[in-house]
This record gives C-alpha cells, structure tokens and sequence, in this order.
C-alpha cells in the first residue's frame, strides 16, 4: 500500500490504527522521542515528562509513537504498560476523578494482557464511582454532615482508586505509563489542591510514571521553592526544519520533493505538522508549483477548520486574537493594543491567556517582547477574507514563493517563447482544425429540403456575427439554443450539428480564457455522443478528448490530460482512418510533451518512439509535423536526463529530416531544434557552439516573413545576447540588443511582445554593468521594470535572478529599492526581494515572518552569487 494511502491523521493520531501503522507514519521528531523512552527506560534521572508544543505541532502523534514502541518493544512491553487517556479531560477535577480516570483506561489497555484483571478494574471503577454520585444527592437534611466529611470522603475515595491503580501494576508487574493531553487545560480546572496531590503520587509512587502534553509551561503545578516541573523532563517541540517537512511531506502525499521545493510550504505552515498534513492531504500528486497556485483554494475549503477555531475563543481573546493576526507579523503589546482598541492590561491578560492556548507565540522577554500566530494560515486566511487589497498582497507573496523555490528552470532561456513558436501554433491549429473542420461548410449548400436545417443555419450564423463582433456571452447563447433544440434528436445530421454547436461553444470559452468552462463543454459531446458508431461523430470525438487534454494542459492539471490523451488513443488507436489517425498522432505527442512536464522521463521517450514508429512513414503533412513534435519532445526527454548527445542526435534528427522544407510549421521545428541543440552544447560547456546556432537560425530564417519564424529568430537574437554576457562580451550583447530592436514588429499576443522586450532591456542592463557604467545601466534597468508583468512567471524569474546578478556586478541595493519601489502595484508582488535589498542596507524592517522567511532565502542566494563574482569583460 502507498504510504499516500494510509490513514493520516490531522487529529487523534494512534486511535485504532495499528502499531506498525503508527510507526512507518512517524518520521519527523525521532531525537525527540529518543528522549522520552530514555527517561521510560530510566536512563536519565527524570521518572516523568512533559512535551510542551503549540496546537498542531505532533504532541499526539509522539505519545502515540511512544506507546507504539513500548508495545512492540520487548525489553519495553515487558516493564511498561502505556495508558493513554482522552485528549481532552473534561470529567477531571479533582484527584479522585483524575485516579478514576486512570483505572478505567487501565481496565481497557489491560485486557490483551490479563481479561480477568481488566473485568475486575472495571467492577472496581464501578463501585468506587457510584458512592461519589451519591454524596451529591443524598437528601438536604443530610447535606450539612456531607460537607464537613466531605474531605474525607474524596481522600478515602482517592487512596482507594490509587490503591487499585497501583495493585493493578503490582500483578502486571509493569510500571504505568499515564499519558496525559492538554495537561495545562486540565489544570484550569481542577480544585487548588489537584497539583499538590498529584506531584506526592509522582514523588512517592515509582509504579507510576506520567507522560504529559501541554501548550506551555504549567503554572498552575508550581508550588514556592517546590516547583513541579523539577519533576518532569521538559521536551519542547519546535516547528519542523526544512529536511523534516520534507520526509513527513513524502509519507503523507507519497511524493518526493526537493528541499528547495518544500520550503515555500514550510514558511506558510510555519513547520507545523498538522497543517503539513492538511496541505498534502489537498495536494493529491499536484506538482508543488500547481499546489501554490491552488493554497488559496485550499484554505477556502478550509474555511470551517479555520472560523471554528476562532469561534471557540472566548469574546475578549478573540478580539485579542484577531489584532494579532491581522498584524501578520511579530507585534509589540501596545500595537496589539491598538490594534485592538482595548485597554492594555486586558490586552496583556488575553496574550497571556492565548501563550498558554498555545495559538499565540512570544518572542523576546521584557518591553522587546513580541507576539504572533503560531499557526502562520490563519494570517493568510484572514487577510484573505479582510479586504481586497490585502488579499492581492497575499496572492502576490504565493506568487514570488511559487516561482523563487520552483524546482524546474522556468526560464530556461526562452522556453516560453519557444513555445509560443512552435507549441503554441500547433494547439491554435488544433483548436482552429476542430473549428473549421465542417463548421466552415457553407450553410447555403445545405439542401433546403431537409427539416430544421433553416432554423440552424440562422443560429450559427448569428452567433458567428456575435463572435465577430466579440459578444461571447451572446455566441455562447446562440450555440447553446442550437444545443437545446436539437440535443435529443436522433437523426444523424442534427446530432452532428450539436457537435459543431458544442465544438464552437468551447471555442468561444477558451478565447476567453475561460478553460474549465471548456473541459466541461467537451465533457458534454464525449457523455452526449461518445457510444456512437459514425465516423463524423467518432472525429468530433476523438477531437473533444484531445481538445480536452490540451485545456487541462492549461490548467496544470497534467495527470488528468495523460488520462484523457489515452483514452483517445486507446479509443481510435486502431482506426486507419486519416482523420482519426491524425487526432491519434496529436493526443500521443501531446501526451510525450506532459510526460516530459512531469519528469516521466523514460515514459516520455517511449510515448515519442510510439509517434515515430507508428507516423514517420506517412506521406501527410499533419502526420509528418507531429512526428517532428515527438523528436523535439524526446531531444527534451533526454537533456532532461543528462543524455546530452542522445539529445544533440535527436534535435540533429529533426534538422536533417524536415530541414529543407518550405512550410513554415516545419522550419519553426526545424529553428527550435537548432536553439535546443544549442543548448544542449552550452550545457556541456560549449558556449561557443551555442552562439553558433543562434547565428545560424538568424542566418536560414531572419528574412522570413513568418511571424513564428520571426520570433525564434528574436529568440536567438536574446539567448545569443545572454551568452555573450556569460563570456563577458558586453559590446556583442550590446549589439544583439540593438539588432533586436531594429527588427519589425511582430504579429505576436502581447503578453509575447512584452517578454521580448523585457529580455532584450535585461540584456542590456547586464551588458552596461559589465562595462562598469552603472547609471546607464540603472537607467536601462528603469526602462526593463516599466514593461515588467509582476504575475508573468518567466519575467518573475528574470526579476529573481537579474537582481543578485547586479549586485555581483557593482550595482547599488539602494538604487535597486528605490527603482523596485517607483511602482506600488508591482513592489507589492516583490515585497521579499525588496525586504531582501532593504535588509542588506542595514535598513530596519519588520514585514510578515513569511516575508521575512523568503528574504532571507533571497539573501543566501545574494550571497553565494557575489562570491561567484562577476563575468571578466572582454
């Protein structure tokens, strides 16, 4: 079974789960256990412990590891007996009810041991319980003699149940280990005497060995110059290091992550276990980077765990509560006081109240202490649903995180744009084939004669006057009455009208960016006409399941496309007919391009042989081009395992096969191959044959009037102008920045325009600096951050780089705050690097710990690149 698979527990760990089970779960806090079974073991000179953590940091689930192992262990098992009583206390207030307690729970863990013993204890409990009740309801004549021997009473009570307790573990032969939750909670309500008469048990008693949890230190247990706590060993449970999160992350998801990968979700969580799990438990095999972009979700459908939390607290430390998170960062008393709008020594009295809650943490003693959530969501989830602005301050901090700790190289030159020139037409024409493929047959040809057909002509032609003139909203009404009408009918021509309707409807969707949308229409032709035999209705559906696939795609919903990719392959992948064989092709080399996102690296490579084998003798253009997708996939594929010239073969392969051709979809293959290779030659240190390739692009492709072959020349043009700077040539830089600029305007979205620009700016700022002329090069890095798109992830990852790059160089952190900061909309997405900056000034900044967190991962990454030191200019 996949560890991912067990039961995980947020809460109540080790209840009904087996043993082993509890064990293989427990993998962080292993020093801290060794301590507890040292003092089990008598090892160290403490008879008792207590594990003091705030909420959700793994008290439970370490108690429970412990009584997993005395059970398992034979030298332990065989001296101790673990008895674990409810998390929460609530019948305990008095130590006659904190021994009743004990030997009804003694009763249940000793029937595997001894049956006759355990019904005995539970006759035992029986009988000692019951005379309590009837000292509480005997007649009122009587109650004056109750109360004067009431003292008695309970202390005779007592001794009786301690008597029972301890005669039990005589005939056992094994110490009792009592295992007690929120100990500091259970304190608060007991009588005054509880902890007196609990610490002589424990002083007196070598039977009885306590192992509590508690929120914070007991002051409630504390006598003058006898303090209780001497008798316990102390453990403290801090939040989760790095590595930690990791190895819990990979037991509970059952996915392996880097550390670099896990780190965002240790500053949001704060190391706290429980909310780990929660955030795994969401994950579901999502890729950390589509994790972040779904926390946000994740804490929505969270809501009712985060607002019962609130709304347990009482009215006053709720408030308290409340000014504390929306501070979402460390906070003085008299800020939260303020924040508050209460009174300061109420304000100081509710802090106190929520340490020991263990939901508020404190740092610092005196007037410098400060206070701040222990579980950092909560911060997240109120801001979130404060106000809009401080909601957008958050997505924009996940954003940062997402792309500064992403594992893969967002930014591998060009990648994106390369993309844009090659990938992006062949899903456009996709789209543009489905649309067009007998949606474009003239409506006029159609015979008059046939029923209904005028009544679908002037829908169609309608919504497309609606589309035309952008009206979404009102083509997608015009298309969905075609669907109402004719959705039940059975006759073949009208069904095959409904695909067309639905096919034009998704179309509409995705131009509008609205993708889910559009998974669900293609949902609607495969539940609507998938079981159907003709082979129209069999194109339109081999084209809804790879549409879909590409959407979800688009979505990053990577899993769920490989799924629906081999449902059309397994579905049409034995027909000989063209069309279907062509949307066969495109779902397999779509299906290799996920693979290869996903790091299904070996799988890629023999979906792309499948492309090859099965298509590469085909004399059909579409067929061909898809084959070509596959090589350039594969190429992928293997520089991604290392495979260098297994690589450099490949994209050779795709040059020297479709290298003559004159259609523009196979040179734009054929260019990118060369700058792929390229790549794969620089990754060896050949930094030289890179620039080659890039020449060579601009050479056989700089004349094109092709928009896709303009931009993979402008790509060359930028990768060739950032090796440069790798060389220290700035003039060459400069001048590639210069030949980049002089070219025309290209027909690209603009989003693709933008990222051009910028890179050719960045270019230039990097080849300024190297010159040493550091106001040209500030005032070239003004002019970048002008057409910088702060939620644009491959500009977000320039940004994070380019930085600690000027610095290495010379560049001022000053100057670089006071540029970042000109433009409140996009500093506000770059708070942790400007933090970073403002912090290596000596400037004082108090920002959000989570900020603060990233800051100082920023500052490491500043470091280790000023002590690579500069490119020597030539």
């Amino acid at each position: 079974m996949n560890k991912s698979d067990q039961r995980i527990r947020k809460f109540n760990p080790g209840t009904f789960q087996p043993d082993d089970e509890v064990k293989e779960q427990f993998v962080v806090r292993k020093h801290e256990l060794e301590i507890v079974l040292k003092v089990l073991s008598g090892v160290c000179k403490y008879q008792h412990a207590l594990v003091v953590a705030s909420r959700g940091q793994g008290k439970t689930m370490l108690l429970a590891r412990v009584a997993a192992e005395i059970r398992t262990d034979d030298k332990l098992s065989a001296c101790l007996l673990p008895i674990r009583f409810m998390e929460e206390s609530h019948e305990i207030f008095n130590i006659v009810d904190f021994w009743l307690d004990t030997l009804f729970y003694l009763a249940r863990e000793s029937t595997k041991h001894d049956p006759v013993l355990a019904e005995e204890l539970r006759k035992a409990h029986a009988d000692l319980a019951y005379p309590e009740s009837e000292l509480v309801s005997r007649p009122t004549d009587k109650l004056r003699e109750t109360h004067a021997d009431l003292a008695y009473r309970r202390q005779t009570l007592a001794d009786h149940a301690r008597a029972a307790v301890l005669e039990a573990a005589d005939r056992l032969g094994k110490k009792l280990v009592l295992m007690v939750e929120n100990l500091q909670e259970l304190c608060e309500n007991v009588d005054k005497d509880f902890g007196r008469e609990l610490r002589d048990a424990l002083q007196s008693e070598p039977q009885i060995m306590l192992l509590a949890t508690a929120t914070s230190r007991l002051k409630g247990l504390d006598d003058v110059g006898q303090p209780f706590l001497k008798l316990l060993k102390v453990v403290k449970l801090k939040p989760l290091k790095t590595e930690a999160c990791r190895d819990l992350w990979q037991v509970v998801s059952g996915d392996a992550v880097s550390e670099r990968e896990i780190r965002p979700l240790e500053i949001l969580t704060g190391g706290n276990p429980r909310l780990l799990v929660i955030v795994a438990g969401f994950a579901q095999h999502r890729s950390l980077n589509q994790l972040m972009e779904d926390l946000v979700k994740l804490i929505d459908e969270h809501t009712d765990y985060f607002r019962s939390h609130l709304e347990a607290l009482p009215k006053s430390e709720r408030r308290v509560y409340l000014a504390v998170i929306d501070f979402w960062r460390p906070a003085a008393t008299l800020d939260i006081t303020a924040r508050a709008r209460m009174d300061v020594r109420t304000v100081s009295t509710m802090l106190g109240r929520l340490v020991d809650r263990g939901i508020v943490s404190v740092e610092g003693s005196g007037k410098k202490r400060q206070y701040a959530a222990a579980e950092r969501l909560y911060s997240i989830y109120y801001k979130l649903r404060r106000e809009r602005d401080e909601a957008a301050f958050v997505a924009n901090l996940i954003h940062f995180m997402k792309v500064f700790y992403s594992a893969s190289e967002l930014a591998q030159m060009f990648d994106k744009l390369n993309a844009e020139a090659t990938r992006s037409p062949m899903i456009r024409e996709g789209i543009k084939r489905a649309y067009m493929e007998h949606l474009g047959i003239d409506q006029t040809s159609i015979p008059a004669a046939v029923t209904n057909i005028e009544s679908v002509k002037q829908l169609f032609e309608k919504a497309s006057a609606h589309e035309k003139r952008e009206e979404s909203e009102a083509a997608i009404e015009a298309y969905n009455k075609v669907i109402e009408r004719f959705g039940n009918s059975d006759k073949a021509y009208l069904q095959l009208k409904v695909t067309w309707a639905l096919t034009k409807k998704s179309f509409v969707q995705v131009q509008c960016g609205e993708l889910e949308a559009a998974i669900k229409t293609y949902d609607e032709v495969i539940s609507r006409f998938g079981d159907s035999n003709k082979p129209q209705l069999q194109e339109e559906i081999a084209w809804a399941l790879v549409l879909k696939g590409t959407m979800q795609v688009q979505c990053g919903e990577l899993e769920a496309a490989i799924k629906t990719y081999d449902e059309a392959i397994s579905r049409f992948g034995d027909s000989n007919e063209s069309n279907l064989q062509l949307r066969v092709a495109h779902a397999l080399a779509e299906k290799s391009f996920v693979q290869v996102q996903c790091g299904e690296l070996e799988a890629a490579i023999k979906t792309c042989d499948e492309v090859i084998s099965q298509f590469s003798d085909s004399n059909e253009p579409q067929l061909q081009l898809e084959v070509a997708h596959a090589l350039s996939y594969k190429g992928d594929a293997q520089k991604k395992r290392g495979e260098l010239e297994a690589a450099i073969k490949t994209y050779d392969e795709v040059i020297s096969q479709f290298g003559d051709s004159n259609e523009s979809g196979f040179q734009a293959m054929v260019a990118c191959a060369m700058l792929k290779k390229g790549k794969a030659q620089s990754q060896r240190g050949e930094l030289e044959a890179e620039i080659e390739a890039c020449d060579r692009v601009i050479s056989q492709f700089g004349d094109s009037n092709e928009s896709n072959l303009q931009l993979q020349v402008a790509c060359a043009l930028a990768i060739g102008g950032m090796i440069h700077i790798q060389m220290g040539r700035a003039k060459e830089a400069l001048h590639t920045c210069e030949a980049l600029e002089r070219r025309p305007e290209i027909l690209l979205a603009r989003n693709v325009k933008t990222l051009l620009k910028w890179r050719t700016r960045c270019v230039r700022t990097r080849a300024l600096m190297l010159q040493e002329k550091r106001r040209s090069a500030m005032d070239a890095f003004r002019s970048a951050y002008d057409v910088f798109v702060s939620d644009d992830e491959s500009m977000m990852d320039d940004m994070q780089k380019i930085v600690p790059d000027l610095i290495a160089t010379g560049a001022s952190e000053r100057d670089l705050v006071e540029i970042l900061s000109s433009d409140r909309a996009k500093s506000s997405a770059l708070a942790p690097l400007i933090v970073a900056l403002q912090q290596s000034t000596g400037e004082k900044v108090r920002p959000p710990v989570e900020v603060f967190e990233v800051a100082k991962d920023i500052l490491k990454r500043i470091k280790a690149r000023v002590e690579k030191g500069a490119p020597v200019a030539s």
